[in-house]
């Protein structure tokens, strides 16, 4: 989920309801609150525990999953993290490794497990490399995901070779594989994923849900419909601009002007001009009247 933010880059409170209600109303099968689309690496630790309160209290009485990103450099941090989420009622967390240092193999199965231990809801390992700079070893995982409270693992590398290396993990180990970025989400669901978290659904649950139920189905000529609106997605709406946050500018401004949220990100982010904002509001009204006419 986008973290919906004000001029002065507090949370925006009606904002954040107003799209809650809108994932509610799409049919989502869980929320992913601060992770790198929330922009949680540019957060306060006070933003981030508004968003969890107001998160869980919108979600209460739902029986839609709340799983919160507590990836920091601090160790006692994510920890500390973790146990407000489960105060306010979430229902597990997802973590990167700390994102300072390389580490080594050693190192990074050392971190997860002693944080799994300390962790108070089961916990979602977090593979993306784009921010890390290194990979979660598939050897690594394959150990982690033998702890009682590790669960599963998101990964968003993009790399089919490691996809490849994680599909195998998903077919041995009773865990949940899901996948990030979604222009790959239909391919590797049915090589072995599990499910994916993913980000355009922001704008159009309604699509991504259609697209999990014609997987689940093996219906593979829904399958292909709705992807290729989720490449247009990609290509009209997050790549627009290009650049390494083109996805988040492009669907921060999407949002905002299905009247979701304002067009802001948080420093050191900026979001698009206004020609920018004209173009991508032109592109998001074309793709939801092919949705309208589809579902």
């Amino acid at each position: 989920m986008i973290t919906p933010i004000r001029e002065d880059f507090s949370l925006d409170i009606p904002s954040t309801k107003r799209l809650i209600d809108h994932l509610i109303d799409g049919e989502i099968d869980g929320i992913f609150i601060l992770g790198t689309t929330g922009e949680a690496s540019s957060l306060s630790l006070e933003t981030k525990q508004e968003l969890i309160r107001l998160s869980a209290a919108r979600l209460d009485g739902t029986e839609i999953p709340l799983l919160v990103g507590i990836g920091d450099t601090s160790f006692e941090q994510s920890v500390a993290l973790c146990t407000y989420a489960k105060q306010c009622g979430a229902t597990a967390v997802v973590a990167l490794a700390p994102y300072y240092f390389d580490l080594n193999e050693d190192e990074i199965l050392d971190y997860f497990l002693n944080l799994a231990d300390h962790c108070s809801l089961p916990l979602f390992l977090y593979n993306y490399p784009k921010s890390t700079h290194f990979n979660l070893p598939p050897k690594v995982i394959s150990v982690l995901i033998q702890h009682p409270n590790i669960v599963g693992c998101k990964d968003s590398s993009g790399d089919p070779n490691y996809l490849k290396a994680l599909v195998e993990l998903a077919q041995k180990k009773e865990s949940n594989f899901l996948i990030g970025p979604e222009e790959f989400l239909s391919e590797w669901v049915q090589k072995g994923f599990h499910g994916g978290v993913n980000g355009g659904s922001n704008l159009f649950p309604k699509l991504f849900k259609a697209l999990s139920e014609a997987l689940k189905q093996k219906d593979l000529e829904k399958i292909n419909t709705y992807h290729q609106i989720v490449m247009k997605i990609s290509k009209d709406i997050y790549a627009l601009e290009g650049g390494s946050y083109s996805y988040l500018k492009g669907m921060k401004a999407a949002a905002a002007s299905m009247g979701l949220c304002e067009n802001k990100l948080v420093p050191p982010l900026k979001a698009g001009d206004e020609n920018f904002y004209k173009t991508i509001e032109k592109k998001t009204v074309e793709i939801q009247k092919e949705l309208d006419a589809l579902l």
